[in-house]
């Protein structure tokens, strides 16, 4: 059984709960378009808050904890798996101001990938069904942000996920 979920949430902590907690909801729910826009807003364009969810065989290897104040550079650092140029080493994946995730790596392993996710976790996912999940909810998030017309600023990593975005469309209409 080789099950491989990904979802992307936009959220941030709820600082009025009296534990931590953190409100989100998938890019699915029209009520992630309202929250993004008051995040960017709060943020003039240059961070989204929010989460990707990586759930293989049950088991979650990324979620809540993996936070993030930045999508954009999370979806970054997952999109440069796609491209062409990835030539399989150890490559780190962005969850921008959370601590305990600064050293997250994911490289390939035969036909695996594997993920080191901090000192104690390691998980491996086969690649090619990890690529297509990955690619499928990669397109969905950029996607959602340009057509709920998300503004981000100039100096945020937006326009170089387009273009990522652009190539591999391309790349798919060639080979299709």
């Amino acid at each position: 059984m080789n099950k491989i979920k990904i979802e992307t949430f936009i959220g941030e902590e709820d600082l009025t709960a009296p534990e931590y907690k953190i409100e989100s909801f998938p890019i699915t729910n029209p009520l992630a378009v309202e929250k993004a826009q008051k995040i960017l807003e709060e943020n003039e364009g240059d961070y989204l808050y929010g989460f990707v969810s990586i759930i293989y065989n049950n088991v979650v290897i990324f979620g809540e904890e993996q936070l993030t104040e930045c999508l954009l550079d999370t979806w970054s650092t997952f999109s440069y798996l796609l491209e062409s140029r990835y030539d399989g080493s150890n490559h780190h994946i962005i969850f921008l101001d959370n601590y305990p995730y600064i050293d997250t790596t994911i490289q390939e392993n035969g036909q695996y990938y594997e993920i080191q996710l901090d000192r104690y976790q390691c998980f491996l996912v086969p690649i090619e069904p990890f690529k297509k999940e990955l690619k499928k909810e990669f397109f969905k998030f950029v996607e959602f942000c340009n057509n709920e017309k998300l503004w981000f600023s100039e100096e945020s990593s937006y326009r170089g996920l387009l273009e990522t975005y652009n190539e591999l469309k391309l790349s798919e209409q060639g080979t299709a």
